[in-house]
Formats: structure tokens, sequence, C-alpha cells
């Protein structure tokens, strides 16, 4: 027979406990939610040649109900370029070029990188109290394939959602081979139409279809294009209202009405 728990839900605790940088890798900035819940919680992955700072920002910006926020900063500096960042080698060092798909370094280092994101949630799942489906991930460009490596390619198989910002999976990457477990969450892609980083349309489409590859029969997943944007972070009032959607609809919230009624108990198994 199955035991089951049963509490009262004023015994839910509200605040998880902060990060602690000595226990990863990836350099972080951690916010708790402002409305002092932290139920869900959104990581965020800047673009290439940016800094933690400004997704910092946009995290607290953002202002998700019972959701804090982390953003991470990438583990290798862009070479002759203070302050700048990359999540794995974008730049020959001789000419200044960007790296093909050809270029091995591409693919080792995005591995590299998944290891050390793995070794950041792990720490937050196991330490910090936040639980997997509430994870999601916001990702622009090349942050935008590492949140996506993440959730498609990682060992945390069950991550709440990603939304990724003019960023696909690297061209080298396997999207073929069949991985158990394929992701089951949520996923929003957007860019402009005017993309010239990722090509026209249908390239896009192309793309796009590589991730959906690697996702179960569950998951729910969605592209959309944004009409007169380039290869730009959001900045549209049209595409935010679609990323807050993405939020509202996709991100669990306790009902705390319903919770602080002292006739209410929790029953789990």
């Amino acid at each position: 027979m199955q035991s089951i728990n049963v509490q009262s839900p004023q015994s839910q605790k509200n605040k998880a406990t902060p990060p602690k940088q000595s226990n990863c890798q990836l350099k972080f900035d951690y916010s708790p939610s402002a409305d002092g819940i932290d139920y869900n919680l959104l990581i965020l992955f800047h673009g290439l040649g940016d800094s933690k700072g400004p997704f910092a920002q946009l995290g607290k910006k953002l202002n998700l109900p019972q959701t804090a926020s982390l953003a991470i900063q990438a583990p290798e500096p862009v070479p002759y370029m203070d302050g700048c960042y990359q999540w794995h080698p974008s730049f020959d060092f001789l000419t200044g070029d960007l790296l093909t798909p050809e270029n091995p370094a591409r693919l080792k280092g995005l591995l590299r990188t998944r290891k050390l994101v793995t070794e950041l949630l792990e720490h937050l799942i196991n330490d910090c109290g936040f639980e997997t489906p509430r994870i999601f991930l916001f990702g622009f460009s090349q942050g935008g394939t590492v949140a996506l490596d993440a959730a498609l390619f990682g060992n945390i198989r069950n991550l709440g959602g990603v939304i990724s910002i003019s960023g696909y999976l690297l061209e080298e990457q396997r999207t073929d081979k069949k991985i158990d477990n394929g992701y089951g969450g949520y996923i929003l892609v957007t860019q402009g139409e005017k993309d010239e980083v990722i090509g026209n349309r249908v390239k896009a489409e192309k793309k796009f279809q590589e991730i959906q590859r690697l996702c179960s029969p569950d998951a729910l997943s969605t592209q959309v294009f944004i009409s007169n944007k380039d290869h730009t972070m959001a900045n549209s009032p049209a595409e935010w209202r679609i990323i807050h959607t993405f939020f509202a609809e996709r991100m669990p919230r306790r009902n705390l009405q319903l919770e602080n009624m002292s006739d209410v108990y929790l029953v789990n198994p």
C-alpha cells in the first residue's frame, strides 16, 4: 500500500536557499522573487560578446510572480575584448573570423559548457530546493543555443521550459541520434523575419525541426517569426507580449488564497 504525506499548505517554504558561488564554476547573479515566494526559477543566458549584468537586470525587470531569477555569465572571455564572454569558442585567433561548423572547437566548447550548466542545475535542485519542472531557461542567440542544449541534451531531463530568442542548436549537433526520454516540456523560439545570421524562413524552420526531433510527443514547441526584426534581442511590444504569454501559461503558481484556508491540506504520495 502506498504511503501518503498530509501537511498544512502553510508549512511550504516560501524562500529558496540562495545558490553559493563557491559551489559552481560558472559566475552568476541571483535575485529572489520580489513577492517573497521562490516557487519558480528563471535562468538567463546572455548572447555572444555580452555578460551577465544586463540579463540580471532583465530578470528583475520581468518581475515574474513567484519566480526567482539567475543570470549566468559565459565561461570564456572573447579574445581581445574586455568584459565580453562566449559560451563556446567563436572566433579564429588569427583572422578574427567566426568559426564555422567544421571547426571542432565549437562543439567541444559547448560540451564543456554543458557540464558547467549541469553542475549549477544540480546545485540549484539538490541544495537550494528548486524543483526541476519549475526551472525555466531563457537565452538570446548563442545563449539560446546553450539553453536549448541543456534541456535537450543535458542529464536533467524534465526542466520546465525554454525560451530562445534568435538561437538554435549548433549545426554540427546530432539530432538524428535517438535520445531516451526526449524533452517533454515547453519550448518557444522567436526570431526576426530579417535575421541574416540565422537565414531565411525556410532555413529557420529546418533548424526548428531539429529541435522538435529531440522532443517527446508530450512536448509543446512553438516557433514565432517577428516582422521587421533582425538578429537582436526581443525589443518590440509584440514579441514581449508573446514571451509574457508563455510565462503566464506555462509557469505554475501557488494558490495563496487557497493555502491560507485553515481547513485545506496538501496530500502528497
